[in-house]
């Protein structure tokens, strides 16, 4: 295999810790190298717990992919999933350069996103993204793109992506004691709704829901804007536990749930029987197929009740014509879509991770589960100065220090991570606008987080 520009990415989920590498084809679509998966514990819902444990399942797949690949994995793009990550919206305006004709050109718009890069998040926090809402020229006309009209101050409304510096700062700690440096930490649902929309879904307004193990990610597209991010503290994993509760033996009940498990109680025949293993090698259980699809049901419209209330808080319900796009490990759940449709009343549409990936790629992109590994891979190649790993170089041993990245090319001086800079002085004619980012902060630094003690 020829040294050739990559990237890898690593989802550390609830369930799995999840490595992919690839990069961009001619055609601008992901070309996906491999992708392997191994179990974790550790994590819950979406945050790390128990670092030892996190640890060791991550050494283990970066071994896997080194060794498959023959190749020196030191820099991934990863993502952080959890009730921590949440959305803010932020108000800021530059005054147009002072020429005779008053015409927005690019430079003011240059100036606008660099006084937004110069916010800083309050204590506790960091911003993950800053995405641009609208434009309004003069405080009356709202516009898409304003390069090129006329008016005197140039405002935007951002949507600020969040999430606790204390999870995230342990999710990369945890990366670097292995020699693995995380390029940048993405939001997971972002990441997850860039590997599964289409463009007219984009357009119309979706709702994208990754379905995982220890939480549900949802992210709201319209107008082709990400108007709305927020990871749900639930997952597919709380109904393992509600079976587990009916006397069930905790080692059946994953193979229960994949195995027989159906969303809709009511597409299940009442006099059906499933038998299982009990106790002993000898003893045998039998359990109603329609019971336990009464148990999934209860609990995914409890899901689904908190996904309903969310895009309530986004301001979108009833403006969402694409409907729901459903993916995820949990979406695998057979009738789930059915069950989607009936309690949001809205169209629902099962996704695989597969828009945008080359043709030669798609059997490797044909698990739902995968859709926010390869999305990070997206993001990451969305980025400016992507992170790049070697091919046929020696396997290093997991733990040893992070070996320097290297390619044919010339190297791109590396970018310092934004949370991390410090402040720029603001262009004189830009003026910030107090507004209600600093009051959200205060009232979501209120709340607790587990897990926000020191590290």
């Amino acid at each position: 295999m020829e040294k050739q520009n990559h990237i890898a990415a690593m989802d550390i989920g609830s369930g799995s810790v999840t490595i992919a590498v690839g990069g961009a084809g001619p055609d601008g679509k992901l070309v996906l190298t491999d992708i392997v998966s191994r179990p974790v514990q550790g994590v819950t819902r979406g945050e790390i717990t128990n670092r030892a444990n996190v640890s060791e399942a991550v050494r283990a797949t970066v071994g896997e992919i080194e060794q498959k690949l023959g190749m020196n994995l030191s820099d991934v793009y990863t993502g952080t999933s959890g009730r921590h990550i949440r959305c803010a919206p932020h108000d800021y305006y530059v005054f147009v350069g002072e020429r005779s004709d008053g015409e927005i050109r690019q430079e003011d718009m240059d100036a606008l996103h660099e006084g937004m890069r110069n916010v800083q998040a309050e204590d506790g926090l960091r911003i993950m993204d800053r995405i641009p809402q609208q434009y309004v020229v003069d405080g009356r006309d709202t516009v898409k793109d304003p390069v090129g009209r006329f008016g005197k101050k140039l405002a935007s409304t951002y949507n600020f992506v969040l999430g606790s510096s204390t999870l995230i700062d342990r999710l990369e700690k945890t990366l670097m004691a292995l020699g693995v440096r995380a390029r940048r930490t993405f939001a997971n649902p972002v990441a997850s709704a860039r590997a599964v929309t289409l463009s007219e879904e984009r357009e119309m307004g979706v709702a994208v829901v990754d379905l995982g193990a220890g939480t549900t990610d949802l992210c709201v597209w319209h107008d082709n804007v990400v108007r709305f991010v927020r990871g749900i503290p639930f997952g597919t994993g709380d109904i393992n536990s509600d079976i587990h509760q009916q006397g069930i033996l905790e080692k059946h009940v994953e193979g229960l749930k994949t195995t027989f498990g159906v969303a809709m109680a009511s597409h299940v025949a009442v006099d059906k029987l499933i038998a299982i293993s009990g106790r002993s090698p000898r003893e045998k259980q039998e359990i109603s197929q329609r019971n336990l699809a009464t148990i999934i049901e209860q609990r995914l419209r409890e899901i689904i009740g908190y996904i309903v209330e969310e895009i309530a808080d986004s301001g979108f319900t009833g403006r969402l014509k694409g409907g729901i796009v459903l993916t995820g490990g949990g979406s695998r759940m057979a009738g789930i879509d059915d069950l989607f449709r009936d309690a949001t009343g809205m169209d629902v549409r099962l996704a695989l991770p597969d828009v945008w990936v080359a043709d030669d790629s798609l059997p490797l992109a044909q698990d739902p589960a995968h859709a926010t590994v390869i999305g990070l891979l997206l993001k990451a190649m969305d980025e400016e100065s992507p992170a790049r790993i070697v091919i046929n170089i020696p396997n290093r041993r997991p733990g040893a220090t992070t070996a320097t990245s290297a390619t044919n090319a010339k190297p791109e001086p590396e970018p310092e991570p934004e949370e991390e800079e410090e402040p720029k002085k603001k262009p004189k004619r830009t003026k910030e606008r107090s507004g209600g980012l600093k009051r959200w902060f205060e009232g979501f630094l209120s709340e607790p987080l587990d897990g926000d003690e020191d590290l």
